[in-house]
């Protein structure tokens, strides 16, 4: 009997030091997370905690997870219009604090193992393009990543390189620009056979390849392999207003989907290059795919319907 009422104690002891330690955002209105805080908590506890501003704001979620967890505590209070409600700096430094930290969790567990071209290494990437010959070839800026491929019309390396205007901390990266490459090898030189480029809005903070969507892959078996380029930007609120482009070279074309994403429904919208829906169904498959894996990890939200729309074969969808 003595032994387990011992038990007891220690075990109510320490459920209640594990209640009493965990982080909320009942005070995020008005005082700074302690960042050291949050190590040990995982990405659903962070992204609840993100949340949890919005929700004592009394923000309206479209989300249900978070509107069946929200609506179970007195404090939540809905608004009638998610427009009207105004965050202070601390909140906006919090909401920025947690988005760097759930972006740094999900950068670490990312995978690149979607392609049998794997990325060559950075000894081997410096043995191809020394600085002399980055150079010649238009690289100036920092090489990311770069995929030694081949098909039928040849050998290839797709080049990612990212504009760092920041030093990184706490495992968030922060480049003012990014530009893809592709060379095929001729003889002993490289031919460019194409380039695209983009930077980061004044309200974003940073761009960079998402090399866990990226794909080097002939999707449609025709020989010939069709690169999808898959690069995105993040806000004050992380992802969550941020914009995404995948851009497909096919057949000497250039394809694009161009997802603005946004807290607010009326803030995200997506755009299909009308060449999108002539492109092969294995090809468009594997792209709305990858769509709907960044909205399964979180890291896109896009409109309502969205599925059901493309289907129709829509070049513009909003909420």
């Amino acid at each position: 009997m003595h032994m387990k009422f011992c038990l007891s104690i220690i075990l109510f002891t320490t459920l209640l030091a594990k209640a009493q330690n965990r982080v909320d955002c009942s005070k995020c209105s008005l005082e700074l997370i302690d960042k050291t805080k949050l190590e040990n908590e995982d990405l659903k506890a962070l992204k609840l905690l993100k949340n949890e501003i919005y929700a004592r704001k009394g923000y309206v979620f479209s989300n249900p997870e978070y509107a069946d967890f929200f609506k179970k505590y007195s404090w939540y209070k809905p608004v009638n219009d998610n427009k009207s409600i105004v965050y202070s700096d601390i909140e906006i430094k919090n909401i920025t604090i947690l988005s760097q930290k759930i972006n740094e969790i999900s950068q670490f567990i990312s995978t690149e193992n979607n392609s049998k071209y794997k990325i060559i290494s950075e000894e081997k990437t410096n043995e191809i393009f020394p600085k002399e010959k980055r150079k010649e070839l238009g690289i100036n800026f920092n090489i990311w990543k770069v995929y030694d491929y081949k098909d039928k019309a040849g050998q290839y390396y797709l080049v990612l390189t990212e504009n760092k205007y920041k030093e990184p901390t706490g495992g968030n990266v922060f480049n003012n620009s990014v530009k893809a490459l592709n060379f095929k090898i001729q003889g002993n030189g490289l031919i460019k056979t194409f380039e695209t480029n983009d930077a980061k809005d004044k309200e974003e903070e940073s761009v960079w390849f998402w090399t866990r969507y990226i794909y080097v892959e002939d999707f449609d078996n025709d020989g010939i392999i069709e690169p999808m380029i898959i690069y995105g930007t993040s806000g004050y609120n992380g992802y969550s207003d941020g914009r995404i482009k995948i851009l497909l070279y096919y057949k000497g074309k250039k394809i694009g989907v161009r997802i603005q994403n946004g807290v607010l429904d009326d803030e995200r919208n997506l755009k299909i290059d009308t060449d999108f829906y002539a492109l092969p169904k294995k090809i468009q498959d594997k792209i709305v795919e990858q769509m709907e894996l960044m909205v399964e990890n979180n890291h896109s939200i896009l409109p309502y319907g969205w599925q059901k729309k493309m289907a129709k074969k829509m070049t513009f969808i909003e909420e």
